[in-house]
C-alpha cells in the first residue's frame, strides 16, 4: 500500500541518504517499510525502531537489521542470500521469508510463518518441532534430509497446521508428522532413500486426524504407486504421477469429506474410471490433468460438482455430466479437439433444455 510503505529508490547515493531521509516526515511514522536498492550500501544513522514490516532487496541487511529494528514482526528478504547468525535476536519476529535457513531461527521462540525460497539439505526436523509457535512451514523447493537425524519423540509441535513441500523416504519421515499431530494442509514428495536398490516406502497417513488438505507428489517413473491408506477427514486431495487402481479409487471415492480432487499426470487401471453411485458425494470440484482416461460417468455420479476442469485432456467428455444439477462450469485447456467438441455440444444442449447456467470455457493450444 502506497500509503504505508517508504520506496527507497535505488538512485538514491551513499552521500544523499541522509539528506533524503531528513526531507521525509513519513520515514519515522511508518510501520511497513520496502527498500528496492542495492546501491545504498549503509545507513548513515540509526533508524527504524518502529518499523514491523520490512521486504528488502538490501546490500548486506545485518548491518542495521539486528540493532535497529529489534521491534520487527515481519521480515521478508527472499531476494537476497542470506545466512545471518542473528536472526534470534529479533524476540518479536513472527513471520520470516529468506531464501536460507540460519541454524540460529529455532531460537525465534515467537515465529508462526516460515517460508524458504530454496531446496534446504540439512538437520531441519528437530529445529523444527523445538519452534513450537510455529504454525505454517513452506519449503519452495523441498526438504531433503540428508543427513538423517533421530526424531526425538520428546518434541512435539502441536501448533503447526501447514507444511510443505516435505520429503517422505522412510519412517523416520513419519516420526516427524506423528510429532505434529494437528496439520490441516501436507504437501509431501513420496521418493526412495538414498540407496536407490531399496523399495519405495509407502506411508500410511490415516493417523493424521485433523488433516483437511493433502497433497502427493510420486517421484519415480516407472514405478507402480501404493496409496495405502488416507485421513477421512480430507476435503481436498491433490494427487501427482500416481497410477490407481480401482482399489484405490475406491478408497478416494468413499472419503466422506471431499470437496475437491485433483488429478494430475496420473493414471487409472485399464484406462478407465468406472465409480459407483455411492461414491464422491461431497465433491464440488474435479481437476483431471495430463491424462487419457475414459469417463464412465453419468448424472447419477458426483451428484454435487459444480467445477469440472480437463488440461491436456485425451478422450470426450460423456454428455450425461451436463445433466448433474449443480454443474456450472466446464474448463478445457489444450485438450484434444474431441474434448472441446464434447464440451461445446453439452453446452448446446443445455441450452437447449434452458439451461443457460452451464459455463463452458475452452482454451485451444
Amino acid at each position: 500500500m502506497v500509503t504505508n510503505v517508504v520506496i527507497m529508490s535505488t538512485l538514491l547515493t551513499d552521500y544523499g541518504t541522509l539528506w533524503f531521509f531528513s526531507q521525509l516526515p513519513i520515514y519515522v511514522s511508518h510501520h511497513r517499510l520496502s527498500i528496492l536498492s542495492r546501491s545504498v550500501t549503509h545507513f548513515l544513522r540509526p533508524f527504524g525502531l518502529h518499523v514491523r514490516s520490512l521486504l528488502g532487496c538490501l546490500y548486506k541487511p545485518s548491518r542495521f537489521i539486528f540493532t535497529n529494528m529489534k521491534l520487527v514482526k515481519v521480515l521478508d528478504l527472499s531476494t537476497e542470500w542470506w545466512q545471518e547468525t542473528k536472526i534470534d535476536k529479533l524476540d518479536l519476529l513472527r513471520f520470516l521469508r529468506a531464501s536460507s535457513m540460519p541454524s540460529s531461527t529455532e531460537r525465534c521462540i515467537n515465529l508462526e510463518y516460515l517460508f524458504m525460497e530454496t531446496t534446504i539439505n540439512g538437520q531441519l526436523q528437530n529445529m523444527i518441532l523445538k519452534m513450537v509457535k510455529l504454525r505454517y512451514v513452506h519449503f519452495e523447493g523441498e526438504v531433503n534430509w540428508y543427513k538423517r537425524e533421530t526424531i526425538h519423540g520428546s518434541f512435539q509441535n502441536t501448533n503447526l497446521e501447514a507444511l510443505s513441500t516435505f520429503i517422505i523416504a522412510d519412517e523416520n519421515d513419519m516420526k516427524f508428522l506423528r510429532c505434529s499431530p494437528f496439520l490441516r494442509r501436507l504437501k509431501c514428495l513420496l521418493a526412495s532413500e538414498l540407496n536407490p536398490s531399496k523399495p519405495y516406502y509407502y506411508p500410511t497417513l490415516n493417523f493424521l486426524n485433523h488433516l483437511e488438505s493433502l497433497s502427493i507428489i510420486f517421484s519415480a517413473c516407472g514405478i507402480i504407486s501404493n496409496l495405502i491408506s488416507l485421513p477421512l477427514t480430507l476435503r481436498k486431495l491433490t494427487l501427482t504421477y500416481f497410477k490407481l487402481n480401482s482399489k484405490e479409487m475406491k478408497m478416494i471415492g468413499e472419503l466422506p469429506k471431499l470437496e475437491v480432487l485433483k488429478l494430475e499426470s496420473s493414471g487409472i487401471e485399464d484406462y478407465e474410471w468406472n465409480p459407483n453411485e455411492d461414491e464422491f458425494q461431497q465433491l464440488r470440484f474435479l481437476k483431471l490433468g495430463y491424462m487419457g482416461v475414459q469417463l464412465n460417468v453419468s448424472s447419477d455420479h458426483f451428484p454435487r460438482l459444480e467445477q469440472l476442469v480437463l488440461t491436456q485432456f485425451r478422450t470426450s467428455i460423456p454428455s450425461s455430466l451436463g445433466y448433474i444439477p449443480t454443474l456450472v462450469k466446464i474448463e478445457v485447456r489444450w485438450c484434444e479437439k474431441q474434448v472441446e467438441e464434447s464440451a461445446s455440444e453439452i453446452q448446446e444442449e443445455q441450452k437447449e433444455y434452458g439451461n443457460e447456467l452451464l459455463k463452458v470455457i475452452i482454451i485451444s493450444s
